[in-house]
């Protein structure tokens, strides 16, 4: 089997547990959504605005590092995990002091218990560092889907059981906790590694000479997408910064669950590719166009029909974040584009190229932020297509033109996509005019206009690739196959 049929067939493994997993998480989240009020999303983003960055910074690159090195052994692996558990460690304990911080900084004492109790999970995140790389090393990608869909269908029913006894802002935490411990005992339990009472701290240095840069590129990456979070939980009421997260949340939903997917599976392949400079071009420019494909008409969709979807599926304490939703949808195109980047820099060997575009990034967003709070709730998403549009771009310049790879030929890789969701675009804007084609009101009237979308929209962007691009169709078949 080629490397890129292992990888097809990685991703679409990790894909159909991702689909499964996420169709009961959705549903759960809108279902708590109901029941929660948006304070307690406020408070949740308060209470780990810092722990978040610790735990950014408490896998230390050692998954990325085993991932890329060409050979490992037990002894070294043995190292590894009880460095990265004394150091997950003393982060559990920096917790308790971080959430008197976090309360003065925020003017709010109820994140105290909330932030101290993120510890826990940062020792669970240390055991699974080790046995979770080595299966993405292997692409054991349908384990690793199976074991991530079991742990978010059991969090997801305790959460709603949570939520449902008024556990308010706990229910969200209760989540993540009760997540982890799953996966940690799931991968220990389908993993076939053990550690060892074996630690040398030299065994651990090449894995740390690696992973820092990527552990500090990640941490500064950590810091410019919480300053939105940080500077608005200063500036607003908690209800208004729960409006906030929970869009950006929902907009966020095909990057977080479906980009994320493919790049997980990308980079194992990418670093099995690092010596072989047009392998691993080609492969760059499929995942773009591949990318694009699936989660473009995704969000130009959001943008259209954003008001629908927030009306049929929430209650109308949630109405405000509308418009904002919207627009954040069109500011995740090119996050989606540009998430693979840093991962190629890795594989070839070059973390600290992340961690010089994180630099740039983490000076120019944070202050982006701090000037857009102050013009309330819609105009924080300014930032995102104006700064971040141009930071994103200047990315992928810099990381196709490293690797080898033309603007123009990259350009015309992601044409085809772009074209075709513009021919959606129109399609579908002209259907979501006609507002005598519904003659329904109220949510049967959002549910008809959003399902008429839906088919107009795949109509129009599947019959633009049958008509103009069908080689790129019948490549994906082959790989289906």
């Amino acid at each position: 089997m080629s490397l890129e049929s292992k990888v097809f067939k990685s991703v679409s493994w990790l894909a159909l547990f991702s689909v499964l997993g996420q169709g009961v998480s959705w549903a759960a989240t809108i279902l708590i959504a109901h029941i929660l009020v948006p304070g307690d999303y406020g408070l949740m983003s308060m209470a780990t605005i810092i722990t978040g960055y610790a735990s950014i910074f408490s896998e230390l690159g050692l998954g990325n590092a085993i991932i890329q090195r060409p050979n490992i052994n037990k002894s070294e692996l043995s190292s590894v995990f009880w460095f990265s558990m004394g150091f997950t460690s003393i982060l559990a304990l920096f917790c308790f002091p971080a959430a008197f911080l976090t309360a003065s900084i925020m003017h709010e004492p109820r994140v105290i218990p909330l932030t101290q109790t993120v510890g826990f999970i940062f020792i669970l995140n240390g055991l699974q560092i080790v046995p979770s790389s080595l299966l993405r090393r292997e692409l054991d990608f349908k384990s690793l889907g199976f074991i991530d869909m079991s742990c978010a269908i059991i969090s997801c029913l305790a959460m709603f059981a949570i939520a449902k006894l008024n556990g308010g802002v706990w229910t969200l935490i209760g989540g993540y906790i009760i997540r982890s411990f799953l996966r940690t005992i799931f991968l220990f339990k389908k993993g076939h590694w053990r550690p060892s009472f074996h630690f040398n701290f030299k065994e651990s240095k090449p894995y740390l000479s690696f992973g820092i840069a990527v552990a500090l590129g990640r941490s500064l990456y950590y810091v410019q997408e919480k300053s939105d979070r940080f500077f608005a939980g200063r500036a607003w009421k908690a209800d208004i910064l729960g409006y906030y997260t929970f869009a950006l949340e929902m907009a966020q939903i095909p990057t977080d669950k479906i980009v994320s997917v493919i790049n997980n599976v990308s980079f194992s392949a990418f670093s099995k590719l690092q010596n072989d400079k047009e392998g691993f071009n080609k492969f760059y420019l499929n995942i773009n166009k591949v990318t694009l494909t699936i989660v473009l008409p995704l969000f130009i969709g959001g943008f259209i029909v954003g008001d629908d979807i927030i009306r049929l599926f929430l209650n109308e304490k949630w109405y405000p974040i509308i418009t904002i939703f919207r627009f954040l949808c069109l500011s995740q195109i090119l996050t989606s584009l540009n998430a693979v980047n840093s991962f190629v820099h890795s594989a070839q060997g070059r973390p600290q190229w992340s961690l010089y575009y994180n630099i740039v990034s983490v000076i120019v967003m944070p202050i982006s932020f701090y000037i857009a709070v102050k013009h309330g709730l819609n105009g924080i998403v300014v930032p995102w297509l104006s700064s971040y549009l141009v930071l994103s771009a200047g990315w992928i310049v810099i990381s196709i033109r490293k690797i080898g790879i033309s603007f123009s030929g990259y350009c015309s890789n992601v044409a085809h996509p772009f074209f075709a969701s513009i021919l959606m675009c129109i399609a579908v804007s002209l259907v979501h005019r006609q507002n005598y084609l519904f003659f329904l009101s109220g949510k049967m009237h959002s549910l008809l206009v959003l399902i008429v979308s839906i088919l107009v929209g795949a109509i129009f962007f599947g019959g633009y690739f049958w008509f103009v691009d069908k080689k790129f169709l019948i490549s994906l078949r082959s790989l289906i196959k």
